[in-house]
């Protein structure tokens, strides 16, 4: 009897999980809400509000960049230039190999142009031309690429070139591009030309319409950038960002085979961050944290002078608090003068030191007319009782004396 129902449970089980779709079977509870399992190299994954990482795979592993590295390009670029410079195509610029616009030796564009052509298209050539532009040569803008890296925080990068084709001392992390990558994304021009799908080029020997090559801009629901990038040394990597609602993100792949096995890691990876966590403004800038008392009865309002937010996984309840430490000020004191610091901690973890500013300007208490009323009547007493003090130190006569 035992055996004959053991036999049927397992074969009610069989039958159960083969009229399952296939991939319905249920994963385990402990692996349901799990972080995805990527099949490349490297990857992280960061909010773009906060900076707070999500998701790592060998976040720090050194991998060749290929494209993405013409993110930081446009950026310096961006930082340095106008949109309506005029910049002039070299004969080393027309030698690159790769993805190219065509320019030919002596072909002017608008810095505008050449960017679209840079990260749309992909263009090496275009990269070299804006280099040399700004840089006077592609090692010292080389140079400039690193010195904003590691202003960034991204202190694992080391670029030789603007357009990412192999070199063995030319490399990053999938953690540094993320930050790279954040930074570009605050710029207004630069989010607009990421996000722009098509783009209409008239070059001197070559005329079309630039697609852009990030395919995760037609693909993926709320994409908003930024680049990807492939050599045979480095594989598919790719950034992509990515807003719903209130949420944005940026991920950073590196060395995957395959363009649409790079899509699909993206998207696995991006669809997780956006159903397993949310971003909370904790405090706004401008708000009043504190009323400080000043000499004269004066007040001033201590103002947080940047907006806090925080990355929560969903479902959980954390307990955020808040620190108020105020220095004594002196007057006269200045709007916008430093009164202390808010420190924001997250479950006993500080996230985040604010300082507090003044929302005004405040002089010393002048003197006023209830001053000299009170003044006036201590002055007028003093003076009988100075009187009387000079009496009694005023030596006595002597007697007159006959002789």
């Amino acid at each position: 009897m035992r055996i004959a129902v053991r036999w049927m449970t397992i074969l009610a089980l069989v039958i159960w999980v083969w009229s399952c779709p296939r991939g319905a079977v249920p994963a385990r509870a402990d692996q349901a809400d799990g972080p995805p399992d990527l099949a490349v190299r490297s990857a992280v994954l960061m909010d773009m509000k906060t900076g707070q990482v999500l998701y790592a795979k060998n976040p720090d592993e050194p991998h060749y960049p290929a494209s993405i590295t013409k993110i930081l390009t446009a950026i310096v670029a961006l930082e340095r230039g106008r949109l309506n410079d005029r910049i002039t195509t070299s004969r080393l610029a027309t030698l690159q190999d790769g993805n190219r616009i065509y320019l030919v030796e002596g072909e002017e564009h608008s810095l505008e142009e050449l960017l679209y052509g840079m990260m749309l298209n992909s263009g090496n050539d275009a990269a070299v031309a804006i280099a040399e532009h700004y840089g006077g040569s592609v090692a010292d803008f080389a140079a400039m690429m690193n010195a904003k890296a590691k202003e960034i925080g991204a202190l694992h990068t080391h670029f030789t070139n603007p357009n990412g084709l192999h070199d063995p001392n030319h490399v990053t992390t999938a953690y540094d591009m993320c930050l790279i990558g954040r930074y570009a994304m605050q710029n207004p021009i630069f989010r607009q030309i990421v996000a722009t799908k098509t783009y209409p080029w008239h070059g001197k020997e070559w005329e079309s319409e630039l697609v852009n090559i990030n395919r995760m801009l037609w693909t993926y629901p709320g994409a908003t950038g930024i680049k990807t990038g492939y050599t045979d040394q480095a594989q598919q990597t790719m950034v992509v960002s990515a807003t719903r609602g209130n949420e944005s993100l940026i991920a950073t792949l590196m060395d995957i085979p395959g363009q649409e096995a790079m899509r699909e890691e993206a998207t696995k990876l991006l669809d997780w961050g956006f159903q397993h966590f949310a971003t909370q403004r904790l405090a706004s800038a401008g708000e009043t944290a504190e009323t400080v008392q000043l000499p004269g009865h004066q007040t001033a309002n201590a103002l947080l002078s940047r907006s806090v937010w925080y990355t929560f996984a969903q479902g959980t309840s954390p307990q955020v608090t808040r620190n108020i430490e105020l220095v004594k000020p002196k007057l006269p004191l200045q709007k916008g003068a430093i009164l202390g610091q808010a420190v924001f901690s997250v479950d006993g973890r500080t996230i985040a030191t604010v300082p507090l500013v003044s929302d005004r300007a405040v002089n010393p208490p002048p003197w006023s007319w209830w001053w000299l009323l009170g003044a006036v009547p201590g002055i007028l007493l003093m003076i009988p009782l100075w009187r009387l003090r000079s009496r009694q130190r005023k030596p006595l006569a002597r007697p007159y004396r006959h002789l």
